[in-house]
Order: C-alpha cells, then structure tokens, then sequence
C-alpha cells in the first residue's frame, strides 16, 4: 500500500489529482465504452461528455465513481509498481470486485501529455473516463 502511495503522490504533482491524507480525486471530462459481442469486442464508442467525480480512497481501498449510478470498488490486489507503455505513458493495474461482488479490473493510466484515464474492465464490457 505504501508503494501505491507513493506513486499516487509523485503523479499527483504532474496530473492535478487534489490530495487530502490518503484520498484523492479528480473529475473526468469524457467517457467511452465497448463491449463483447459474440465473442468478438465492438469498436470503442464516440467520447461522450462525461462530469464525474472519481475518488480514490487508500485508507479503505476502496474507488468511488461518481456517475448517475454510483460505482464502488473494492481492492484486493494491485502491481507493486507503473507499467510503462510502449508510447510513452504508464499504468497501474487494480484487481477490484464491485459493490454486486463481481470481479474487474481497474486501470488509471498516465498519458504522456498528462491525460489521466480510468478504464474498468469486465469480461463481457469496458469502459473508460478521462
């Protein structure tokens, strides 16, 4: 956990996330989703304009995402540190389970111009916020 810590402070200082102890937050401004469909995923949809709370809770492990229906995820396991991406940005993966008990996968990814991203990630459906 403190390792999570440390690299949500040190991207805090490049990507505007607010800290308060262990909680940050940040709004999205756009939002876009694919899905499987006969075993084969669908194209990513039009960006759509999205105004969304996102808080990343670590005393509690917990991410909130503030949509029109109210999103919680629990952490249960996350990479010891960022990946890096072939184009220059990085992400860091979280094995989540939701607030019905299913299992995802959460990933903030860092572009480098300093978009931050949230996808959310099941087996049949994706998501993403930036």
């Amino acid at each position: 956990m403190k390792r999570l810590l440390f690299i949500l402070l040190a991207l805090m200082l490049f990507t505007g996330i607010d800290a308060n102890a262990q909680v940050y937050k940040f709004r999205t401004t756009d939002f876009a989703s694919r899905s499987l469909e006969n075993g084969v995923w669908t194209e990513w949809s039009d960006w759509a304009s999205s105004d969304v709370l996102v808080v990343i809770n670590l005393d509690r492990d917990v991410i909130d995402i503030y949509s029109p229906d109210h999103q919680e995820f629990n952490v249960y396991d996350y990479a010891d540190e960022l990946q890096e991406d072939s184009d220059g940005s990085s992400h860091l993966e979280l094995k989540c389970v939701d607030i019905d008990g299913i299992r995802c996968t959460l990933r903030v990814r860092w572009q480098a111009d300093g978009v931050v991203q949230l996808y959310v990630h099941y087996n049949n459906l994706s998501y993403v916020y930036c």
